[in-house]
């Protein structure tokens, strides 16, 4: 079968690799299409030959730094949202020719064939929405596992700080959920663009003006009153999201972190302000993806708009570039198996 393979940094190359076999209690799912979430950019974008020279702190937990190479990685790096159709089960729970949500736990799905435990494959409902669109319930589905540690969001002022296809999708659930004014937040113009049409009430360009003293005007002189961070990685704005938090706020850090050390956390502004601090990464269970599923399914949230680009598998170098460079308004890339 074909698979992908990270063999420098910022080059991936489709080679042959065995088909995997189905064992007991496993399923094997034909992927139809995947897509590309910025979890998997650091595999692609980062020069781990070199950050092992400066210690090897970056994704320590995914990466073996004990190697004396580190390219070529592991085959099917990097990725994790996958669905396709069962062509091989050993499963009593799903079925052969089921149309599924593949979640490799090693994120490592960049393969034309993936074999994985059935507690990682859960059946996708039918409805009016294209499979490419029910792909989407695995991001959806990591957004409401983070914010079930929220308060009722109903009438709260909610700044998102990050306007990338999470940022962009919590805009459009947290106005199902009835939250308002929504504040899109980033420093790229093109994404702010689509902020409007994803629900946010105002989107506020960080690069223009004072981001705090902005959303103070919109907000009739207020702070927020939930802050979430969706940027994450080495961009993470933490300062950010305590400043815009109001007095008693609450702020959910939300964008994944590919280090454990951090610069700075604004510990003494936000004890000052008194808030209320959540953390989330790792949903992994039918409970977390199947009622986003059956959202998108039922058209109760349109996640549409943010599906920009999609690439067949045979150019999934580009694919990565379009992505991991933010090229020409990319929110999510789609890979065509």
């Amino acid at each position: 079968m074909k698979a992908g393979r990270i063999v420098a940094p910022r080059t991936l190359d489709i080679v042959e690799a065995p088909e995997p076999v189905c064992g007991p209690g496993e399923v094997k799912v034909k992927l139809e299409y995947g897509c590309l979430c910025g979890t998997d950019s650091p595999y692609f974008a980062y020069d781990f030959q070199e950050l092992k020279h400066l210690g090897g702190d970056v994704l320590k937990r995914q990466v073996d730094y004990r190697r004396e190479d580190m390219y070529p990685m592991p085959v099917g790096l990097p990725l994790h949202e996958c669905v396709g159709v069962v062509v091989e089960s050993r499963s009593d729970r799903v079925g052969q020719g089921a149309f599924v949500l593949a979640l490799p736990p090693k994120q490592d799905g960049l393969a034309e064939y993936l074999v994985l435990p059935e507690a990682f494959v859960f059946p996708l409902p039918e409805g009016e929405a294209s499979k490419e669109e029910l792909l989407l319930c695995q991001p959806l589905g990591t957004i409401h596992y983070g914010f079930r540690k929220l308060p009722d969001l109903a009438g709260k002022s909610v700044a998102v700080v990050g306007q990338g296809p999470i940022g962009q999708l919590m805009n459009a659930d947290l106005f199902r959920r009835g939250a308002g004014p929504i504040f899109g937040i980033d420093r790229l113009a093109s994404r702010l663009e689509k902020s409007g049409r994803m629900k946010a009430s105002h989107a506020i360009d960080a690069t223009a003006c004072d981001p705090v003293e902005r959303l103070k005007e919109l907000n009739d002189g207020r702070f927020a009153d939930v802050v979430i961070e969706a940027v994450g990685h080495r961009e993470v704005a933490m300062d950010l999201c305590v400043e815009l938090a109001a007095q008693d706020g609450h702020v959910l850090l939300f964008g994944a972190i590919d280090t454990d050390f951090v610069e700075s956390y604004p510990l003494g502004n936000a004890m000052r302000k008194n808030l209320s601090a959540y953390h989330s990464i790792g949903a992994n269970k039918a409970e977390h993806f199947l009622p986003a599923a059956e959202m998108i399914a039922k058209g109760e949230i349109d996640v549409s708009p943010v599906l920009t680009h999609r690439f067949p598998m045979a150019e999934t170098q580009k694919a990565f570039e379009c992505f991991v460079d933010r090229q020409d308004g990319s929110l999510k890339v789609l890979l065509e198996f």
